[in-house]
C-alpha cells in the first residue's frame, strides 16, 4: 500500500469495546485495543494515502452467536428494545459500511470508529 500510495485498512471491533459486557472481559478488552490501533495507524499511514478506520458492529444476527454461552448473551428482544432501529442487524449492514469506507470516495475519512448498531450506543 505504501509503495502504491493508496490503501484502505478497515478494522472490525465491536460495540463491546466501548460498553463492555459481563463474562466477555477478554473479548471486550481485545476489541478495545483496536480502537487505539486505528488512529495510531492512521497517523502513520495517512501521509502515504492510506486510510485506517474501524467498524463496531452491535448485535448482528449471525449463526456463530448460537455458540455463545447464554449467560453473557442478551436476548434478541431485549437488545432490540434498547436500539433506535427496532430490528436485528444483518451482516449486510456491516458489509455496506465496510464497502463505503473501502471506496476511493472515502479518501478523507480516517482514524474513525463507526458503530453499526441500530442506535444501541446512545441507550
Amino acid at each position: 500500500m505504501v509503495e502504491r500510495g493508496w490503501g484502505r485498512i478497515i478494522n472490525v471491533s465491536s460495540v463491546n469495546a466501548r460498553l463492555g459486557r459481563p463474562g466477555l472481559t477478554a473479548y471486550s478488552t481485545a476489541k478495545a485495543g483496536i480502537l487505539g490501533l486505528t488512529p495510531s495507524l492512521a497517523r502513520e499511514l495517512g501521509p502515504h494515502g492510506i486510510t485506517v478506520n474501524t467498524v463496531l458492529p452491535g448485535a448482528i444476527q449471525v449463526d456463530a452467536e448460537n455458540a455463545l454461552p447464554t449467560h453473557p448473551r442478551a436476548r434478541p428482544e431485549d437488545q432490540i428494545a434498547r436500539q433506535c432501529v427496532p430490528r436485528r442487524g444483518q451482516p449486510e449492514d456491516v458489509a455496506a459500511a465496510i464497502a463505503f469506507l473501502a471506496n476511493p470516495s472515502a479518501s478523507f475519512i480516517t482514524a474513525q470508529s463507526v458503530s453499526i448498531d441500530g442506535g444501541w450506543m446512545p441507550h
